[in-house]
């Protein structure tokens, strides 16, 4: 009488792989949805993209009409609402820039990129002085972005900023 295998581990490996391929197809398709498509209260569309030139519901990527009633739209070249940056703590915006608030109504900004080489420095933890990269532990000073430790050899790179509006904008 032949023995039976009880576990494959090939059509194991193979249910888990299928299993898991399916499920990040049903995630995608669940992510998805057209913002101009009629929503259930009659037919009128979220007042996001009824305010939207573009669609987009993140309100640094509109350009065009306030995305509320009574809400001002983000003057051009808005990096970050101010009361979203901690003070003595930084945050990163639009993917490449670090404002940081070192001290109440002060803001400063750099390019988000290590100058060693190239590696996402985190914000700064409030309280904290130093702006640090995770790659090979350079450090820079949140108040100016100058050089701590490297082995970066310079510090951060400065991007211009101001407050206008209640917003840190690019110059």
């Amino acid at each position: 009488m032949p023995v039976q295998d009880r576990f494959n581990p090939c059509a194991a490996r193979r249910a888990l792989l299928l299993g898991a391929g399916a499920l990040g197809v049903t995630v995608v398709a669940g992510c998805g949805g057209d913002p101009a498509e009629p929503a259930a209260n009659g037919g009128a569309t979220s007042p996001a993209a009824a305010g939207s030139t573009s669609g987009a519901t993140n309100p640094f990527d509109n350009t065009g009409a306030p995305t509320q009633p009574g809400e001002a739209a983000p003057p051009t070249g808005a990096l970050v609402a101010t009361k979203e940056v901690p003070v003595g703590g930084g945050v990163i915006a639009k993917d490449t820039v670090l404002v940081v608030q070192p001290k109440q109504g002060t803001f400063k900004a750099f390019k988000a990129a290590c100058p060693h080489q190239g590696i996402m420095v985190d914000p700064p933890t409030t309280g904290d002085s130093v702006i640090n990269c995770p790659g090979h532990n350079s450090q820079f000073k949140v108040a100016d972005g100058s050089l701590v430790r490297g082995p970066a050899s310079r510090g951060l790179n400065g991007v211009p900023v101001k407050v206008q509006d209640g917003y840190v904008v690019e110059v």
